[in-house]
């Protein structure tokens, strides 16, 4: 299974990110997944990547070119997809997956997540949407898509398909349900 993950490029303060971007990773690659992510070296990014890489695991990376032009991009991966936009890596990246999952990080994993999110109000795939939700990170944002669903700006039967789970076995459950 392809799994596309989200994370940030810098590892956040607390460490229990880096902690579950490296279980999480280590996971991927002991149950024989591919890992698809942004491709790069830095952060939490690089963390999860060479988790996987370190299990057995494969890895697909896809990244901008503007970013390999800055030399961020991990050149120990199995595949390097390079395209010319963020939007373009976005696309690619929700192509490639099976299951999308969301580690820690900023405001461009939000985007990524969302536009997956997104897809599935839609009904445009019915993959697993998994908000990886180390030490709390996503709690207001889980807050704020109850408040959505209150509201009716996201339908019952469409939040139960997007998951918040404070576990790496957790995500595993239901990435292999």
């Amino acid at each position: 299974m392809n799994i596309t993950v989200y994370c940030g490029s810098s590892f956040g303060k607390d460490p229990a990110f880096r902690a579950c971007a490296k279980d999480f990773g280590t996971w991927i690659g002991a149950h024989g997944h591919r890992l698809v992510y942004g491709g790069s070296q830095v952060g939490l990014m690089g963390v999860l990547a060479d988790a996987v890489l370190d299990a057995g695991g494969k890895v697909t990376g896809v990244e901008p070119r503007f970013l390999i032009e800055r030399e961020l991009q991990h050149d120990g991966l199995d595949e390097l997809i390079m395209v010319d936009t963020m939007v373009e890596r976005m696309t690619k990246m929700i192509e490639l997956g099976d299951a999308f999952v969301a580690l820690p990080g900023g405001v461009g994993t939000l985007e990524e997540i969302s536009e997956v999110a997104s897809r599935i109000r839609l009904e445009l795939t019915d993959a697993p949407c998994i908000f990886l939700n180390a030490a709390g990170y996503y709690d207001d944002f889980k807050r704020y898509m109850d408040r959505m669903a209150r509201e009716g700006f996201i339908l019952e039967h469409e939040y139960a398909k997007i998951s918040f789970v404070s576990s790496v076995e957790e995500a595993a459950a239901l990435i292999e349900r």
